[in-house]
C-alpha cells in the first residue's frame, strides 16, 4: 500500500505500484531501440542518420522517467510535487512524438513529388512542417503551463479551474493540430499515387506507420481533452485503469510503430538529405 490515510493522498483512486513498474519498464524497450536506430545504428553505418526523429526519442524518455517518477509518487501519495511532474511528463511527451512525423512527411512531400511545380512544392513542404511544429510547441507550451498553474494552487480552487482551462486548449491544439496533419498527409498520399511512378515500397511502409501510430495517438489526445474537461472528481479521474488503457497503452503502440516503420530503416538516404539538395532536384526536372 502506497498510503494509510486515504485523506493524505492527492489521488482519488488506490494507485498501482506494479502497473507503474510495469509501463516504465515497457517504455525502456522502444526507447533504447530508438536510441539504437537513431543514433547508434548510423555511427555504425548501418542505417542513415535520421536527426529528425531525436525528438521522439526525447518523447520516449519522457515517458520513461514520467512513469518512473509515478513509481515515486505511488509510494508518496501525498506529495504534490511528485504528482506533478510524473503527470506533466506523461501529458507533454506525445508532444515530441508529433514533432518528429511534422518533419518526416515534409521530407517525404520534398521527394515524392518532382514535376515542374517542385520549386514550389519544395518551398510549400518547407513550410508545413514548421507550421506544425510552431503550433506543437505552443500546444508543449500551454499543457505545461497549465499543470504548473493547476499544481501551484494544489489541484483546487481558482488555480486549478485557470490551469485545467489553458491546459485543455493546450491539449485541443494538440488533437486539431494532429488531424488536420494527418489530412495532409493523406492528401499528399493521393497525389503521390497518382503522379509519376507513384509511391515506392519504402515510402508506403513509413505512410503505414504514420498512419497507425497516428490513430492511436488521436485516442490519446481525445482521452486527455475528455479527462480535463470533465474536471476533478469525475471518473476518469476517481479510476486508475483509463490512464493505462488510454493514455500508456496507445502511446506505447504508437511509438513501437514508429519503431517498426523507422525512416532510417526503409527510406534511401536522398529523402533525409538537406532542402537545398530538394530545390537542386526541382530545377533539373
Amino acid at each position: 500500500m502506497a498510503s494509510d490515510s486515504e485523506v493524505d493522498s492527492i489521488y482519488f483512486y488506490d494507485p498501482s505500484l506494479p502497473a507503474s513498474i510495469v509501463f516504465t519498464v515497457l517504455y525502456v524497450l522502444p526507447f533504447l531501440y530508438q536510441l539504437y536506430m537513431t543514433i547508434i545504428a548510423p555511427r555504425m553505418g548501418k542505417y542513415t542518420h535520421i536527426g529528425y526523429f531525436i525528438p521522439i526519442l526525447i518523447g520516449v524518455g519522457l515517458e520513461v522517467a514520467g512513469y518512473g517518477v509515478r513509481c515515486g509518487s505511488v509510494e508518496r501519495p501525498d506529495d504534490i510535487a511528485l504528482y506533478s511532474v510524473s503527470s506533466s511528463l506523461i501529458v507533454v511527451a506525445p508532444v515530441f512524438v508529433c514533432a518528429s512525423l511534422y518533419l518526416l512527411v515534409g521530407r517525404l512531400i520534398q521527394f515524392q513529388l518532382p514535376d515542374a511545380d517542385s520549386g514550389r512544392r519544395s518551398k510549400r513542404a518547407r513550410w508545413l512542417p514548421r507550421i506544425f511544429v510552431t503550433s506543437d510547441v505552443l500546444s508543449f507550451v500551454m499543457q505545461g503551463s497549465g499543470i504548473g498553474i493547476a499544481a501551484a494552487g494544489n489541484w483546487e480552487g481558482t488555480e486549478k479551474d485557470v490551469g485545467f482551462g489553458i491546459l485543455i486548449t493546450g491539449l485541443v491544439l494538440q488533437l486539431v493540430t494532429f488531424v488536420v496533419f494527418l489530412a495532409i498527409v493523406f492528401l499528399f498520399h493521393l497525389q503521390a499515387r497518382s503522379a509519376g511512378d507513384g509511391i515506392d515500397g519504402g515510402h508506403r511502409m513509413v505512410l503505414m506507420g504514420i498512419y497507425i501510430s497516428g490513430f492511436f495517438i488521436i485516442v490519446r489526445s481525445i482521452y486527455r481533452v475528455v479527462e480535463f474537461s470533465l474536471g476533478i472528481p469525475s471518473y476518469t479521474f476517481s479510476h486508475e485503469w483509463p490512464l493505462y488503457v488510454l493514455e500508456a497503452v496507445p502511446m506505447l503502440l504508437a511509438i513501437t510503430v514508429l519503431g517498426w516503420f523507422h525512416p532510417g530503416r526503409w527510406l534511401s538516404k536522398s529523402v533525409h538529405s538537406t532542402p537545398e539538395y530538394f530545390e537542386a532536384r526541382g530545377r533539373k526536372s
